[in-house]
């Protein structure tokens, strides 16, 4: 069942009259400046993969056509780089908090004829991690230690009490023991970043165990792909839907993955593989095209059986999750954010399905309103709670 529905939202945002923005820049709220200052052009994108979250708007009202100059005295305090950013979006009623991040670029924007404007960008915590570049040991032994390690760190610390970081959510990783060593001592083999960012160095670990690593809404997220399988919202073309694009494309689909490497002191081959059994098709024709295909990774970092089918199951998420794409644009809808499921319905098959969101632009602006645009993703045709589905395997 989905956490919500659209009956429920058009009663809680009374029938999505009167969009909103709330802006907070270092827990200042914009709507009580007293310079009449005005934020427009909104635009939030958030992301599940590895890219920053960022968020946009322009200030208006900022130039002082008399003296031809802008007016830094009134505008400063909500343009200065570094400074926190918390914005929701809703209506009258009621707005829900969809991005916390920190400024990290400002535009002074003029053109003749136009009115002149600041525009102002911010990024999520992933910003401030991109840009140091160093080698050194870390204490921790696993790598999920290391992520809890290095988000624990001052700078991530600082943006905390800001509340840049709300909350760091951060999963073991395959490689912690079952049983710690008894009696406990101290590893000699610790987990060692070899120049490279922190940013870096969490997508790395994030890859080599299939792992995701995003914020959403403040809270920092490290944990296995695709763990929420909550179904943030089902809906259909009469429930607040403008537009959707479903593709299903076979194209580099393979029926075994396999990953390969060689253990050098035993001169021994480490080998996984897995059979991909997702449904793509509602007939029988597109099983031929992948029938006894198979792909072959060499991964001379892979040193142990079980890194082997770590690596194994990441891969065959990443090649099947290319199966089905959704672009589709709805009613702005704070709710939906990315790294949960959303299921289409009311269509039929095979457009009827459940797409993992993994990118979410929330927009508002005078032209269109507030509007919300998901990019989605789906590994098969599957039997769907909304309605049944059948297909060949592969």
């Amino acid at each position: 069942m989905a956490t919500y529905t659209y009956a429920n939202l058009k009663s809680k945002y009374d029938n999505f009259h009167h969009p909103v923005i709330v802006l907070k820049v270092n827990g200042k709220d914009f709507a009580k400046n007293k310079a009449g200052l005005v934020v427009s052009d909104i635009e939030v994108e958030l992301t599940s993969g590895f890219e920053a979250s960022i968020a946009s708007f322009m200030i208006y009202n900022t130039f002082d056509t008399d003296n031809s100059c802008y007016r830094i005295n009134d505008i400063k305090a909500y343009i200065m780089l570094g400074s926190s950013v918390e914005i929701a979006l809703g209506y009258e009623k009621e707005a829900q908090i969809v991005f916390c991040g920190y400024i990290s670029r400002v535009n002074f924007v003029y053109e003749e004829g136009d009115m002149p404007g600041v525009r102002v960008t911010a990024m999520d915590v992933k910003g401030a991690m991109m840009a140091n570049n160093y080698s050194r040991q870390l204490t921790a032994t696993t790598y999920g230690e290391a992520v809890r390690e290095i988000l624990n760190k001052g700078p991530y610390m600082s943006m905390s009490g800001s509340q840049i970081i709300k909350q760091v959510v951060v999963s073991d990783t395959p490689d912690k023991p079952l049983v710690p060593p008894v009696p406990p001592k101290a590893s000699d083999r610790t987990v060692e970043m070899v120049a490279e960012s922190d940013y870096e160095f969490c997508v790395k670990a994030a890859k080599k165990y299939n792992y995701e690593f995003f914020t959403e809404c403040g809270n920092v997220y490290f944990r296995p792909a695709k763990s929420n399988t909550e179904i943030v919202m089902a809906m259909g073309p009469a429930e607040g839907l403008r537009f959707f694009d479903i593709e299903y494309d076979i194209t580099g689909l393979v029926e075994t993955v396999k990953a390969r490497s060689t253990d050098v002191g035993k001169a021994k081959l480490i080998e996984a593989q897995q059979k991909m059994n997702n449904k793509i098709s509602i007939g029988n024709k597109a099983k031929k095209f992948v029938k006894k295909s198979e792909k072959v990774y060499l991964d001379a970092t892979i040193t142990s059986k079980e890194e082997a089918e770590n690596r194994v199951n990441s891969l065959v998420e990443e090649i099947s999750y290319r199966f089905g794409t959704l672009e589709c644009v709805c009613i702005g809808l704070p709710e939906l954010l990315p790294g949960k499921f959303f299921e289409l319905k009311s269509m039929g098959s095979p457009p009827e399905n459940k797409f993992y969101l993994h990118r979410v632009v929330h927009r508002m602006n005078q032209d269109e309103g507030f509007t919300t645009k998901l990019y989605g993703k789906a590994a098969s045709i599957e039997n769907s709670t909304l309605g049944g589905l059948t297909g060949g395997l592969i």
